[in-house]
């Protein structure tokens, strides 16, 4: 089986992806071949190296790949997608990973190639909903038959693999045999089960180390990767978060995650990210980690970051996470306004919060904040009491990120709107458009002035915005023993990261591209390469 995961030309990829390193660890578990392929960094890898590629220099839609006859750059971008992979025969698969919409007119047009060379093809990865899963399927009938994966999905490949009937393929969506064009849907996943650890044996390293010193202007190559605790668990019910719905997998135990940390480390992994929601919620699980991690010799020379929550933790438990490599913590404080908090449902205490930024702080750990601007119910207030949060902690918080909210699908606020005092209207391509129960509806400029008002105070107060990839971050961090010299560096050599504006620009200042991004196009609204539509237009 072939697994690739789909490029899009829009993301900062110095390291491999996890789903497809995932997926390819339960198919050889299964007795199955799996080949990886990161088109992503393969065809980064080509415009490098002087190669021309439709996907940077020209443009790509859904409609492109969908044509009846593709015109002549589409179908040579075809066959430079085909050539990476190393051609297929007839009842091979081919699994496409899919986590944004910049990604999708790609892996329509490799599946298109796929089924013609008479390959079966399934779909996974984040981007996939119920709703996406039938538009792509229903695309793709004229070129054959495809299955969808909406959720989790390595027991879904490897029964796609042994040719089990569409209708036992757990979470999955495949065009029907009969005529009318119906969907099989498999079984939702009920029993709990324990995900793979993903595997990186596939990985050409010199490739992500070239592109990490070329994007991150560090000489120095790097090994980057995700140290995988599965992600998409939380005890907490945040009213905006999709986290703590939709999977059955069971919590990776400290003891598989260390054995996955041990392997890293022997693949030569300089910095890591510790991909999982699990210690924002549970000190008890992150002090589990460490106990494991300290009996094994500790992180040794590794660095790494993680989410945390900003409650919960002592002093002591960011000096043994300092010690054992941990050099950024990311918090989703969302709020300074404990009243907004509180409509949020974020199980948070303000007084709690600033502790703990205080210790991480105190510990030599950079500390960077999540806001989130325009939640229903906020008021002026709430952002001034932000303000106040940042002016109180102004010695502690090292980089900020705001965002303006949006309402996701499958999220407690999605579920029971009238409990937060709105009325969902109609879904547009990734998010919920709502109304308040008055029949008002939200004010995207008013969301634009409030994070607006929040950004120049950072400014004000001499807070920046350089953790909006927090690989770059952590990159920076790892050069120098201490946080007041990684941020003075960076205010030296990225001034730009100290003057507000929207987050698509700190990304392209890192990338070394350039965009003309507004606060208004997010504001109330998914960014389109999030969206969960193949929309055509």
């Amino acid at each position: 089986m072939k697994l690739v995961f789909a490029p899009s030309a829009k993301r900062i990829i110095p390291y491999p992806p996890v789903g497809v390193s995932l997926l390819a660890s339960n198919l050889r578990l299964s007795g199955h071949e799996a080949e990886v392929f990161d088109l992503e960094m393969q065809l980064a890898d080509l415009r490098r190296q002087g190669e021309k590629v439709l996907l940077y220099d020209g443009v790509l839609s859904t409609a492109d790949v969908l044509s009846p006859d593709l015109s002549e750059p589409v179908r040579g971008y075809g066959d430079q997608l085909w050539r990476i992979i190393g051609g297929a025969s007839g009842g091979e698969v081919l699994g496409i990973s899919v986590m944004g919409f910049e990604q999708s007119a790609s892996a329509l047009l490799l599946a298109r190639l796929a089924l013609a060379q008479g390959m079966r093809v399934i779909f996974g990865g984040q981007f996939w909903t119920e709703r996406s899963a039938s538009e792509v399927i229903h695309a793709l009938a004229p070129f054959g038959s495809v299955t969808v994966t909406v959720g989790d999905g390595w027991e879904s490949v490897t029964a796609f693999a042994e040719r089990a009937a569409p209708e036992t393929i757990p979470n999955s969506y495949t065009t029907s045999a009969t005529p009318g064009g119906a969907i099989v849907t498999g079984p939702r996943k009920v029993a709990k089960s324990l995900p793979p650890q993903p595997v990186y044996d596939w990985v050409p390293w010199e490739q992500y180390e070239n592109f990490g010193v070329a994007t991150y202007k560090n000489p120095t190559p790097a090994r980057r990767a995700h140290l995988y605790v599965w992600d998409k668990q939380c005890n907490f019910r945040c009213a905006f978060c999709r986290v703590a719905t939709g999977s059955r997998a069971v919590l990776t135990p400290p003891q598989v995650a260390i054995d996955s940390f041990a392997g890293l480390v022997k693949a030569e992994v300089d910095q890591l990210n510790f991909m999982t929601n699990e210690l924002n919620p549970s000190r008890k699980y992150l002090l589990r980690f460490l106990d494991e991690l300290e009996a094994r010799g500790g992180g040794g020379s590794t660095n790494w970051f993680t989410y945390v929550r900003a409650d919960r933790l002592e002093a002591d438990d960011f000096g043994r996470i300092r010690r054992n490599g941990g050099r950024l913590a990311r918090y989703g404080v969302e709020s300074g306004s404990q009243r907004l908090l509180d409509l949020m449902r974020k199980d948070y205490d303000v007084p709690t919060m600033s502790a703990t930024l205080r210790n991480a702080a105190a510990e030599d750990i950079w500390n960077h904040v999540n806001f989130l601007v325009g939640f229903p119910g906020e008021i002026a207030d709430d952002i001034e009491r932000t303000i106040d949060f940042l002016a109180a902690n102004v010695d502690t918080i090292h980089s900020v990120r705001i965002n303006p909210f949006y309402l996701p699908p499958d999220t407690p606020i999605a579920r029971a709107p009238e409990e937060f005092g709105i009325q969902l209207t109609t879904f547009d391509s990734g998010w919920w458009q709502y109304q308040n129960s008055d029949g008002t509806v939200p004010d995207a400029d008013l969301v634009v002035e409030r994070v607006e008002r929040i950004s120049r105070a950072c400014s004000d107060l001499g807070i920046g915005f350089a953790g909006t990839d927090p690989f770059f971050l952590l990159d920076t961090i790892s050069r120098y023993d201490a946080v007041p010299a990684a941020l003075k560096f960076l205010k030296e050599a990225y001034p730009l990261f100290w003057v507000p504006a929207p987050t698509d620009t700190y990304k392209a200042l890192i990338g070394g591209y350039e965009v003309k991004s507004e606060w208004k196009e997010i504001a109330l609204k998914r960014q389109r390469n999030y969206s969960l539509s193949i929309c055509t237009d």
